[in-house]
């Protein structure tokens, strides 16, 4: 057997790709330790306006139409995020947005981006496995377009051409190197219908945000009792109050800075996005049909 395309990682990236090529008439194989991957945080950001600064993400008018086109054949998106940057900021933020055809509106509350938004991962990620030809196996070593998989008994499996598109923990199979940032969401018992991200975020039953440092390796991350009090602390400068929760969930970001898709022996890696990797996947994805 050898498979056209193998697609290592069956998170946001691994599914996409998967998807369109498979949509594309292509023989396409994914192979993952399980469905989700380190894609399983509860609630997904679309944003084009990152962090504190307001730093417009690179290439966001193409990331926002290619989104917009993909996800909702799958799942429903909720419109819309408000950021409520400080008085203080908000020039600098509108400078920023000047020449970008980002669609926005700046309100009392703060900033609100009309085309940006949110969706549920769950319903998504199965969306997207539905019909595709998936073996759940954990990749030990990547040689070119050779996989040497871990299995009960020890496996072989040659490719016409890899698409790694793996997250952090598979990281070490490609050597790219990278900035691997811990961080935790909590499932609220409030469901927040209306996006809000500055400093943290919160949209559906998630409470999401990390202050942690970066590694210059990957390492498991279980959420501590001081991340959870750091949430909510931040939770009450967004919202004015504490939410309740029900539960956490941690994961580990891994990040490449705009050197999502790249050649590497054997194929293409399709990885690195950090907390961008609901926004950036469609596009990129998309890129590797041209």
């Amino acid at each position: 057997m050898k498979p056209e395309i193998v697609v290592v990682g069956a998170g946001i990236a691994g599914l996409c790709a998967a998807r369109m090529l498979h949509d594309a008439g292509k023989e396409v194989l994914v192979v993952a330790r399980q469905l989700g991957e380190a894609s399983r945080v509860p609630d997904a950001l679309l944003n084009p306006v990152r962090g504190k600064r307001g730093v417009v993400a690179p290439e966001a008018e193409e990331a926002l139409a290619a989104l917009w086109d993909f996800y909702p054949r799958f799942v429903p998106l909720r419109r819309g995020i408000l950021r409520p940057v400080p008085m203080a900021d908000r020039e600098a933020w509108k400078a920023k947005l000047e020449d970008r055809k980002i669609p926005h509106q700046w309100l009392k509350e703060g900033l609100y981006l009309e085309n940006a938004g949110w969706l549920e991962t769950t319903p998504l990620l199965h969306r997207l496995a539905e019909g595709l030809n998936i073996l759940y196996a954990e990749v030990e070593r990547l040689e070119g377009s050779t996989l040497y998989l871990r299995t009960p008994e020890p496996r072989t499996l040659h490719a016409g051409r890899v698409v790694y598109a793996g997250g952090a923990s598979g990281a070490h199979l490609v050597g790219l190197g990278g900035r691997f940032t811990p961080g935790s969401v909590l499932q609220t018992q409030e469901h927040f219908q209306q996006a809000r991200s500055y400093g943290v975020y919160v949209a559906g039953h998630s409470l999401g945000g990390s202050y942690l440092p970066h590694r210059d390796s990957y390492t498991p991350h279980q959420t501590k009792p001081h991340e959870v009090e750091w949430l909510l602390s931040e939770a009450e400068k967004l919202l004015g109050y504490r939410p309740g929760f029900t539960s956490s969930w941690a994961g580990v970001r891994y990040r490449l800075d705009q050197n999502y898709l790249k050649p590497i022996p054997g194929g293409f890696a399709l990885t690195g996005f950090g907390s961008a990797a609901y926004f950036y996947a469609p596009l990129f994805a998309h890129k590797l049909l041209i």
